[in-house]
């Protein structure tokens, strides 16, 4: 059996998931895991440490897993996990909507793999499934709701709730942050959507030339109506490619009780996609906590072990955005 020797930038709620699969796995062998001195877990004492360059300098490990969250400190991370040559495995959606073509170039070059399936769909496998799935098919459209938390907060809100009940309601049980903003405004189903996109089409989007529109002006009353006319809403993203265009928006909708969509509930997830000659797919999931996404990450991290992971993303095809 192939081993492999990795390190975990992050010891939140998701770097400890992935540590808990991580240790009941023979073939996974964790040396270093980085985090704020504050923050060591004192029963793994001996694995911790606030230096990176420990990781990266330390010829054993092979494959670092960042879930750091947030921008700049984790692309530089996993810019200079690429530059020593070791595998990088991350849920950084961020990171990889903005700057996939710029690390897929980085790994290819020292013949090395940047994974990321977590970055969409909790932990629904859809990036290995159009990875797949383009060999054969073509795709031409991607639906989705592509957040927890706003599906949460609507989901509760067709229970009675308000926005703002609902919304706290979701901080509570820690499906929202204290500052939501990048969920309730789209900004986190524009990075989800733009990497299926740029995967399915061979194509690079600019998240800024996404057309949004947020939740937080809808109301009790919008939802009354709907339930009067046995509708749902939905938060949903789409993608559609029109021979040399792509149609990409994140909007609420408002769908038939007997729509795919109108079932998917709470922190669930869900994706629709449009192939030919295999028809209409549908795959839904979990798409937030700890164990699902950690989940995610190491199926990439077997794949690499495995030598089945493709780094397959190429920035090839030009698109008009509409």
């Amino acid at each position: 059996m192939k081993k492999i020797n990795i390190a975990i930038l992050g010891y939140g709620v998701i770097g400890k998931g992935v540590f808990e699969i991580c240790r009941n796995m023979p073939n996974i062998n964790v040396v270093k895991i980085l985090e704020r001195k504050e923050r060591f877990d004192q029963n793994y004492i001996e694995l911790f440490t606030d230096n990176a360059d420990e990781i990266f300098r330390n010829k054993k490990i092979d494959l670092v897993v960042e879930v750091l969250g947030g921008y700049d400190f984790a692309k530089q991370m996993i810019v200079k996990s690429l530059q020593y040559e070791k595998h990088v495995v991350t849920a950084n959606k961020e990171v990889i909507a903005k700057d996939i073509d710029f690390l897929s170039n980085l790994a290819s070059r020292s013949n090395i793999s940047i994974a990321y399936e977590a970055s969409v769909g909790g932990g629904i496998p859809i990036i290995k499934n159009i990875k797949e799935l383009k060999k054969v098919n073509k795709i031409s459209k991607i639906s989705g709701i592509l957040n927890g938390t706003t599906n949460f907060i609507l989901t509760k809100m067709f229970e009675g709730l308000d926005f703002n009940e609902a919304l706290k309601e979701a901080q509570r049980l820690g499906f929202a942050e204290s500052d939501p903003t990048a969920d309730l405004e789209g900004y986190d189903m524009m990075r989800k959507i733009a990497i299926l996109s740029d995967l399915a089409w061979d194509t690079f989007i600019d998240i800024n030339q996404i057309p949004q529109i947020g939740i937080s002006k809808i109301t009790k009353e919008d939802v009354l109506l709907a339930k009067e006319n046995n509708k749902v809403i939905k938060f949903v993203c789409e993608s559609s490619l029109n021979n040399d265009s792509i149609e990409i928006k994140v909007e609420p909708k408002i769908f038939d009780n007997n729509h795919f969509f109108s079932n998917v509930n709470n922190e669930f997830n869900a994706v629709i996609l449009e192939t030919f000659p295999n028809d209409t797919l549908t795959f839904i999931g979990k798409g937030a906590g700890s164990l699902p996404t950690a989940s995610a990450i190491v199926l990439d991290i077997v794949d690499i072990i495995e030598e089945r992971y493709i780094n397959n993303y190429q920035n090839i095809n030009k698109y008009k955005i509409n």
